[in-house]
């Protein structure tokens, strides 16, 4: 028999083992890492994410940076993706800013609860009695700084213990008719898509 003419090879990629070879490299190279790396490599990149973030922060709204302060993690937390995450203080506020997959997302909680925390869109929206679709948009730390800037003392008096309270439920109002809307949406694309048969909202 010809063992040349029939044969199939599944030995690519990466001779000898094809597949199974490269997914039990892949392991390995997962489980060394994890062992002998991730306990003190991961939290080192972490940090200089962190520090690239508050430098870039600081170059953009130094307005903020000033006279804010930037909260130190007693541990380094390591979030997916490479993202990167600071905190600023700044009086009755609390600015998270978090960048990654070029993304940048912003949420404001009182300093003196900070896992109270809410999207920056809803918060300016609910602040300027405006509906988030007719907001500036944020998707740089230029366009943050423009938005944060003129209303930085007008959001730290909402989060202050006396306001917040009645902002806070403003807020909430305000959060809740975006989900409604965000689930209407859903329903008209479901209905566009796959025709009636769905429940409306």
């Amino acid at each position: 028999m010809d063992s040349g003419i029939c044969q199939t090879s599944t030995a690519s990629p990466a001779e000898p083992g094809g597949l199974p070879f490269v997914l039990g490299l892949f392991f390995a190279t997962k489980v060394v890492h994890k062992v002998f790396l991730a306990w003190w490599l991961d939290p080192l990149l972490q940090r200089k994410a962190n520090r690239a973030l508050w430098d870039d922060v600081q170059a953009n709204l130094y307005f903020l940076t000033s006279a804010g302060h930037l909260v130190k993690e007693r541990r380094v937390h390591i979030p997916p993706f490479d993202y990167a995450s600071i905190r600023i203080i700044f009086d009755n506020l609390c600015l998270r800013f978090t960048r990654g997959q070029c993304e940048l997302n912003i949420s404001l909680s009182p300093s003196r609860d900070l896992e109270d925390s809410h999207h920056i869109d809803w918060v300016v929206a609910t602040l300027d009695s405006k509906d988030v679709t007719e907001l500036e948009p944020m998707g740089s730390l230029e366009e943050v700084a423009q938005v944060l800037r003129p209303r930085l003392e007008a959001l730290n008096r909402a989060f202050s213990e006396s306001e917040y309270p009645e902002f806070r439920k403003k807020l909430s109002e305000e959060e809740k008719s975006e989900r409604v809307r965000t689930r209407q949406l859903e329903w008209e694309l479901n209905q566009a898509v796959y025709g009636r048969g769905t429940t409306k909202p």
